[in-house]
């Protein structure tokens, strides 16, 4: 029944629908490169799996055919401050060589370098989880770099960046990323059901139901038809059946929760299994066993513990990524693993370090 289950994957180039007003907005935005100019800095904001990085993307790659703009996107998840200039500098086309270890201001250097005077934009996705946001400070040093930052929240993000640099996307340089329709998330499914699927296993009903199902978000709708697909040929259906696509949207949400825990970074790993371990946990204790544990969570990364304060940003993270349930108001919230059966890969195990103090 699958064809190809990399049709259902987020890298798979399909048409942009029902984004005309963002596409458009993007477009003034870049619009300058188009004459050798500096673009404007961005900030799409919206929930997960609803087009913001493929549309930047799209937009982005449209340009670099029709006027040869040189544009890189960068994978916040897990990188450093210098890392993410080294990968700015690496994935520009006229880089010079430069180590990932060298001192920042060679590789800034070399940056300068790599620009000499045409417009480059650095798309900087999952810009939430980035651990020292001085890094835009650094980038907009440059003079024809602009950047195109990809987060959750627009306010929790603004938030943390330097007064100096908030102006750069603050008012016309936003763009919201909102869910989608029933019938434009229909519009999305039809062609990757043409392209992934063998016949015609699914019907219009059926699509609606997931489209309606899963409340706009496109990636979890797109991995339901995959999950519901597998599901039939698991029970040898020659179609979707009923059981089929009722039983896809916790498998989908399964999947798409291993894969937003694999992208994240080590110290988010390690809370969320600080989470899972001791969950459900009113905020007071889980601020305690942060605390307790800070040393343990951030080892080995070359770098401080975070505040509780910012502590709490990753668990926002986290949240989004529907990895752990925050109910409750502000002063008495309780945290808790969404599937406690999903164990992040990483080395950490809160009672052996509480038994080993």
């Amino acid at each position: 029944m699958i064809k190809s289950r990399w049709v259902f994957d987020d890298d798979w180039e399909a048409d942009i629908l029902h984004r005309h007003d963002e596409l458009q907005s993007l477009s003034r935005l870049l619009g300058p490169t188009e004459h050798g100019l500096r673009a404007d800095d961005i900030l799409i904001h919206g929930p997960s799996g609803v087009g913001k990085t493929a549309s930047a993307r799209y937009m982005l790659g449209n340009l670099r055919q029709r006027f040869g703009l040189e544009w890189s996107l960068i994978e916040c998840s897990g990188k450093t401050r210098n890392g993410i200039i080294y990968e700015a500098v690496t994935k520009h086309s006229k880089a010079a060589v430069v180590h990932r270890n060298q001192p920042r201001e060679e590789l800034l250097e070399a940056l300068e370098s790599a620009v000499d005077g045409r417009p480059y934009v650095v798309m900087l996705d999952e810009a939430d989880v980035i651990p020292d946001l001085d890094v835009l400070g650094d980038l907009l040093s440059i003079g024809l770099l602009s950047v195109v930052a990809i987060t959750h929240s627009d306010n929790e993000w603004l938030n943390r960046v330097n007064r100096n640099v908030r102006p750069h996307f603050r008012g016309e340089s936003q763009i919201q990323f909102r869910k989608y329709h029933v019938e434009e998330l229909v519009d999305i499914l039809e062609p990757r059901v043409e392209r992934g699927l063998i016949g015609r296993p699914v019907d219009i009903k059926q699509l609606e139901w997931i489209a309606d199902e899963t409340g706009g978000v496109a990636r979890w709708a797109i991995k339901s038809v995959l999950a519901a697909a597998k599901l039939a040929e698991e029970r040898g259906h020659d179609s979707f059946h009923e059981c089929d696509v009722r039983d896809s949207f916790d498998r989908a949400m399964r999947m798409i929760r291993r894969d937003n825990l694999r992208s994240l970074p080590v110290p988010y790993l390690r809370l969320y299994e600080l989470v899972r371990e001791i969950g459900p946990v009113s905020g007071g204790e889980m601020k305690r066993a942060y605390l307790e544990h800070q040393e343990q969570i951030f080892e080995g990364r070359g770098r401080d513990p975070v505040s509780w304060r910012r502590a709490w940003d990753y668990l926002s993270k986290l949240e989004d990524y529907d990895l752990i349930e925050a109910s409750g108001s502000t002063n008495s919230k309780r945290y808790d693993a969404v599937d406690p059966e999903l164990e992040a890969s990483v080395e950490f195990n809160p009672q052996e370090t509480a038994e080993v103090e």
